[in-house]
């Protein structure tokens, strides 16, 4: 028998949930090829060289699909700190890098690359995640900022990657 009662509150309780979650795509043209950007993301550890929000990426080695994240960083002058375990999901490689939390702070996302040229690609990076408790009241205001946040990371990325293929040995 059907419950309406039941019905309703768990509808409620599910978009509850989805205005919670928080969604951000930016992009940038690298000028690399897609293989070398997609080799850099791959290196889960070195994230923290260009995103300056993440402290920390380990991956676990005994379960090398499974990495340890952590977030530092100071918002409207408190410091925040969370941590996930992810799951890097199947690649398709030279494409598309994605994942999911297991535990921690609630977020999945997806790196795709895009070729321009046989010298330059497209990166695309897509987040999300749900607003910790703590920063709930302030969701909104925060929206810019984090939105800053990615694209300065790709930004940096894009430095790292033009710098990483330049040190690679040519024939």
């Amino acid at each position: 028998m059907f419950n309406i009662n039941l019905f309703i509150s768990y509808s409620l309780h599910y978009e509850l949930m989805i205005i919670c979650f928080h969604q951000k795509s930016t992009e940038i043209e690298v000028d690399v090829p897609c293989s070398v950007a997609y080799q850099c993301y791959s290196e889960r550890e070195t994230i923290p060289q260009w995103m300056p929000f993440i402290s920390s990426v380990k991956v676990l080695e005994d379960k090398p699909d499974l990495s340890r994240w952590t977030l530092k960083y100071e918002i409207l002058g408190r410091n925040v700190e969370f941590s996930w375990l992810a799951r890097n999901m199947t690649p398709t490689k030279n494409q598309k890098i994605h994942w999911r939390s297991l535990e921690g702070l609630p977020n999945r996302g997806a790196v795709r690359f895009f070729p321009k040229s046989s010298s330059s690609c497209r990166v695309q990076l897509t987040v999300a995640y749900e607003v910790p408790e703590i920063l709930a009241p302030v969701a909104s205001a925060l929206k810019p900022f984090l939105e800053g946040l990615l694209m300065n990371g790709l930004e940096r990325f894009a430095t790292y990657a033009r710098e990483r293929h330049t040190k690679i040995p040519r024939p």
